[in-house]
């Protein structure tokens, strides 16, 4: 087996609800907010009005 022409796949990367955890389709999300130059995608109207409430506590 040759390794170098071996092609790996990158990783699909998983967008998740800070709030709630739940993953989400970018496509589907309630709302995309921008915060500290980073952007959260968000399931529902709840998640959205907690995570304004205090973003700081949902950051990683």
């Amino acid at each position: 087996m040759n390794r170098e022409n071996t092609k790996t796949t990158p990783k699909k990367r998983e967008d998740r609800d800070p709030v709630c955890g739940k993953r989400i389709n970018r496509n589907k999300a309630h709302i995309t907010l921008q915060y500290k130059e980073n952007e959260y995608l968000l399931c529902c109207p709840i998640c959205q009005a907690e995570f304004e409430r205090d973003p700081e506590r949902y950051l990683q």
